[in-house]
Formats: structure tokens, C-alpha cells, sequence
């Protein structure tokens, strides 16, 4: 990310904090839709994102394609968006998807469901990772939006708060040039962000008691100067002891990497 673009981001979260006192989901959803028609269209990505245009043109353009569909709430905020300055047009698509991100972190703090958010959204990216025939049928090309939105209705339905919801289905079908878990992925990044902390991803060989599992996390905790969250999960293949993706980090303690290592000493 380009300086310019990173002072772009840092200004954006600071227009839009004011908004989202009293923000719903609409304002995220519509964000998202912004995002990923200006993804989808060259001409307008470029119009949006050209420094060296007047804002003027690029207002026109906001309310030409988007008046009629979107709140002049929203219209207004991606007004101010894109009169600043943009390194790429696909710097202001990441943009705007972030910042929908953020706002749905917001309102989800705002009723103290963030957490419970963060949680779903990784529960969501296991039972995909766990079911091959789920994932093709969310990345397959010949299924319409319409076809994979229903399935994920079905898939969600009773479990998942709005929130999730949201993020789940702009992921399913808003993202289509990336693969599902890697956009979950990000998605729970960024929720992780706005909480400031860290995620830390533990794998296990069978599962924490509670006092384990306070323990552990306190110790990260402490090693890392954050607070954090754990995702638990349970992989029997290690054999035992620990494997940790935090902060960049692989941290494998597990006894499946100590066998394998033992085996590579002795060859």
C-alpha cells in the first residue's frame, strides 16, 4: 500500500467515526454495494480514483449511478472518499470494503456483539473449510447470485447474527476474483482490528479445558502486549502439544512437527 493510500485510509476512518454513531447495516450494505460496482467497472473506477479530477465530475458521477439505490447519506460519505487522494482504483475498491467492514464492527460493538461476530465469522470459515462439495458450490461460475445467496440463507439460518450475515454474504458473492476463505479470512482481521486486538489461531490434538484455554490465552496475551482472541481447533493429527498462527507467526510445538523434525535430523 502506496503512502498516499495509507493517508487515504487513516482520513477516511476519520470522516466516517462521526457517521456511524447512529449507522445501520443498510449504510455497511451499501458501502459494499458501492465497492463492488466501482470494482466491476473500469470507467468509473478510474473516474472515482483519478487525482487529477475535478470532484465536482466525480460527484456527478456518485449520483448518476448510484442516486436512485443508494442513501445521499452514503452517496455524501463516498463523495468525501473520493476526493482523497488514491495511489489506484483498486486501492479505493479495498477501501471501501474495509471501511463497510468497519462500520459493521462498529455497530456490532455498539450492542456489545462483537465479539460473538468474530466468532461466527470463524465458525462459518470452518464448515466451509470442512466441505469441499460447499465450496464449489459457492465458487462455482455457472450458479447465479441469487442461487448462492439462498444457499448461504439456508446455511445461516437461526445461527448467525445480522451481522454475519451481512459480511458472510458480500463475501459469497462480492468477492468473486478471491477465494471465499481467504476474503473470511480478512474479514476476521479487520473485525480484530477494530478491536484491537489480535487473533491467534491454535490448533490442538484434543480440546482445552477452561482453565487451559485462560492460561494460554494469557500467556499470548502477555508475550505479544495485546489482548487477543483465540480460535480454538481441534485437529487430532497433530498427536499433541500446541501449533499457534499469530501476528504473522507459526509457533509449531506440536508432536506431529517434533516427529517430523526428529526424522529429518536422522536422515
Amino acid at each position: 500500500m502506496s503512502s498516499s493510500t495509507r493517508q487515504a485510509v487513516a482520513a477516511a476512518k476519520q470522516i466516517i467515526t462521526p457517521l456511524l454513531n447512529d449507522a445501520d447495516l443498510k449504510f455497511a450494505e451499501e458501502l459494499f454495494a458501492i465497492g463492488s460496482a466501482v470494482a466491476d467497472s473500469k470507467q468509473l473506477r478510474n473516474i472515482l480514483s483519478d487525482p487529477s479530477a475535478e470532484i465536482a465530475g466525480k460527484k456527478a458521477a456518485l449520483a448518476a449511478v448510484f442516486g436512485k439505490s443508494v442513501s445521499s447519506k452514503t452517496v455524501d460519505f463516498v463523495a468525501k472518499l473520493v476526493d482523497l487522494r488514491w495511489s489506484s482504483g483498486s486501492d479505493l475498491v479495498r477501501a471501501l470494503e474495509q471501511l463497510a467492514v468497519h462500520s459493521v464492527a462498529a455497530i456490532a460493538a455498539k450492542s456489545n456483539k462483537l465479539e460473538a461476530l468474530e466468532a461466527e465469522l470463524f465458525a462459518f470459515r470452518q464448515v466451509v473449510d470442512s466441505d469441499q462439495e460447499l465450496q464449489i458450490a459457492l465458487a462455482s461460475r455457472q450458479a447465479s447470485s441469487d442461487q448462492k445467496i439462498a444457499l448461504v440463507n439456508v446455511l445461516l439460518s437461526g445461527k448467525f447474527q445480522e451481522e454475519a450475515g451481512l459480511l458472510i454474504r458480500f463475501a459469497v458473492v462480492g468477492s468473486t476474483k478471491r477465494r471465499l476463505a481467504v476474503v473470511l479470512e480478512q474479514f476476521g482481521k479487520l473485525l480484530a482490528a477494530f478491536a484491537e486486538r489480535l487473533v491467534a489461531n491454535v490448533t490442538v490434538a484434543a480440546p482445552l479445558s477452561d482453565s487451559q484455554r485462560t492460561a494460554l490465552e494469557s500467556a499470548l496475551s502477555k508475550d505479544y502486549g495485546h489482548a487477543l482472541r483465540l480460535n480454538i481447533e481441534v485437529d487430532p493429527a497433530i498427536l499433541g502439544g500446541v501449533k499457534i498462527q499469530i501476528a504473522g507467526e507459526i509457533l509449531d510445538g506440536s508432536v506431529a512437527n517434533r516427529l517430523k523434525q526428529a526424522r529429518m535430523m536422522l536422515a
